[in-house]
């Protein structure tokens, strides 16, 4: 049989293991003191600079406030927002304005469109004709151009005849329909063709003979009559009853005797009084060359050309194209 063995509590190896723990537990507290004084150390800054900033924005606070403070009570700036506020009320009443404006004239235009596009239906349910411009004798069969070719109607660089002039004449011939013959004189009379005759109107002879025009190296003077002799006196028996001359003068000066000219031109073209017609219709094309060109009234240059053109033209069933530039 075994003998058990008697337990004791409080033994001396409980003793032991109480001594322990208690010494645990105050190095644990001796630890733990140490760490707390560094903590609280290391904290301190940091609430000093919060305070520090804290202070720095109650100043600000207090700067702004007087700021704001001293402009409500300044009289000056109080005025300039007054001011402000009358162009903004100003500037919206404009911007309404112009709102309404806007969509009155989309209003229109839609109306305007409309009405665009009726005119041009209507346009096209008529017959098509091609028609010269508004005053050029249309019935024209044959057409001659007295061009003066002195210095004034030149290019100052190339001392060609101005490009201008080569495409006005283009432009006229190929707005008469009926044209026949052609022919082109100089204001001195000299025919700027190989030939002084009527000349048929062909696509290769009127392209010959424009580019003769543009290279003609003579000089003429600034006066038509002669130019305008000769063509009555060559070319006006050749047409027939049933067809028409119509004689262009282009230029830009005239240097002659007026009355005289208007005289000897009644005599060269005269008035039929039975049917009321002349034998042929005298235009001018007048081309500025001068600063001022084409004032009424004026005694010199262009002007002097043009109010004698203008007679002429009036007097003899012809049209004066007065062109704005060379």
């Amino acid at each position: 049989m075994i003998r058990r063995r008697t337990i004791e509590v409080f033994s001396l190896s409980f003793l032991d293991c109480l001594c322990c723990g208690f010494a645990a537990i105050l190095l644990l507290f001796l630890l733990t003191i140490g760490t707390g004084r560094s903590a609280s150390s290391s904290t301190e800054p940091d609430l000093d600079a919060l305070q520090a900033e804290l202070e720095a924005l109650q100043s600000s606070l207090r700067e702004n406030r007087s700021t704001l403070e001293d402009s409500q009570n300044n009289p000056f700036l109080a005025e300039q927002l007054e001011s402000i506020s009358r162009q903004i009320e100003q500037l919206q009443s404009r911007k309404e304005r112009l709102e309404e404006e806007l969509a009155s004239a989309a209003g229109n235009q839609t109306k305007a469109e409309t009405e665009a596009a009726k005119a041009k239906r209507l346009l096209e349910s008529f017959p098509y004709q091609d028609l010269p411009p508004i005053g050029l004798p249309a019935e024209a069969t044959h057409v001659v151009f007295v061009v003066d070719t002195s210095g004034s109607m030149r290019n100052q660089f190339t001392q060609q005849i101005h490009s201008a002039v080569i495409r006005q004449l283009s432009a006229i011939l190929d707005s008469l329909p009926a044209v026949q013959r052609i022919q082109f004189f100089d204001t001195s009379g000299q025919s700027v063709m190989p030939s002084g005759t009527w000349l048929p109107d062909t696509p290769s002879l009127r392209k010959d003979a424009l580019q003769r025009l543009r290279n003609y190296p003579l000089l003429s003077v600034s006066d038509p009559e002669p130019g305008l002799r000769r063509v009555f006196r060559d070319l006006a028996p050749s047409v027939g009853k049933n067809q028409k001359m119509s004689v262009y003068v282009v230029g830009d000066d005239f240097r002659g005797n007026t009355r005289g000219f208007l005289h000897q031109l009644d005599r060269l073209n005269p008035l039929d009084s039975a049917s009321g017609k002349r034998p042929a219709s005298i235009n001018a094309i007048g081309f500025p060359t001068i600063q001022g060109p084409f004032l009424i009234g004026g005694l010199q240059g262009n002007t002097r050309f043009a109010n004698i053109m203008r007679e002429i033209a009036e007097a003899h069933q012809g049209v004066l194209i007065l062109r704005p530039g060379i």
